[in-house]
């Protein structure tokens, strides 16, 4: 943990704040991303985490604050601020279609054209040059799926995140922020959707992760930010906290420190 408290800050939140009328969602909410680690934000419904990713992903507009990436101050008013900013976000309902195929949800958006006159004049979509990079990444994660040329719809949940997981290391040039990336996944699928998430950290990206689940905080987070009210209430070593202590910290029993 010692290198990571002295690795460099890649992203740096300060005051990020998101009102719905009278309605606070998010107070002030400051934090700190380091390079090669991953964060995870915890919290009960309602204590803001979503409204903190989405702030930050430009999925919401904040009310005020700053975002600054590698020291320099960042605007994102957008998600394709966040895209151009090194920031790739998979949701929970994961933002694949299910009517078509691996491949094609892989590069949807950043389809690879052919570098000849139908790819110039027509934009004719260079399938062999897709499929091949799939390959190599799948092989590369270990993600045992043959057949890219099936619609999403026909694989299991599992199988599903992993292919949300690869987009991210694919075109997530610096950041992953992950919301829930287990929910509704089974015990040995979990799993594999967790092994993806150390995979994302060993491509070289800083992952931010929302969960629930406090047995993959512990056993695959390096740090963690504790959302109580719509602030953040504590932030924590993974190696400071057990279960009990993160749930106290959670329902506002136990307080700790912030930073």
């Amino acid at each position: 943990m010692e290198h990571l408290n002295s690795a460099k800050i890649i992203l740096k939140a300060r005051g990020l704040s998101k009102h719905y009328g009278g309605v606070v969602a998010l107070d002030a909410a400051d934090f700190d991303l380091r390079e090669g680690e991953v964060l995870a934000i915890v919290g009960d419904n309602g204590a803001g985490k979503s409204t903190l990713v989405k702030a930050l992903t430009g999925a919401v507009p904040k009310t005020s604050g700053v975002i600054s990436i590698d020291g320099h101050e960042t605007r994102i008013d957008n998600p394709t601020d966040a895209k151009n900013a090194g920031i790739e976000t998979v949701y929970q309902d994961l933002a694949l279609v299910n009517e078509i195929s691996i491949t094609k949800n892989m590069f949807l958006g950043r389809e690879i054209v052919k570098d000849n006159l139908f790819g110039k004049w027509f934009g004719a979509l260079d399938f062999p040059t897709m499929d091949k990079k799939i390959k190599e990444l799948f092989q590369k994660l270990d993600i045992r799926i043959a057949d890219i040329y099936r619609d999403a719809e026909a694989f299991s949940g599992g199988q599903r995140q992993a292919v949300a997981l690869a987009k991210t290391v694919m075109f997530g040039k610096r950041i992953a922020i992950l919301d829930e990336p287990t929910a509704a996944l089974g015990v040995r699928e979990s799993k594999m959707a967790m092994d993806l998430v150390c995979s994302l950290k060993d491509h070289g990206l800083s992952v931010i992760m929302i969960t629930h689940n406090m047995q993959h905080v512990l056993n695959h987070c390096d740090r963690v930010v504790v959302m109580r009210l719509g602030k953040v209430a504590a932030v924590c070593d993974v190696d400071e906290v057990d279960g009990d202590m993160l749930v106290g910290l959670i329902t506002g029993t136990i307080e700790h420190k912030v930073g």
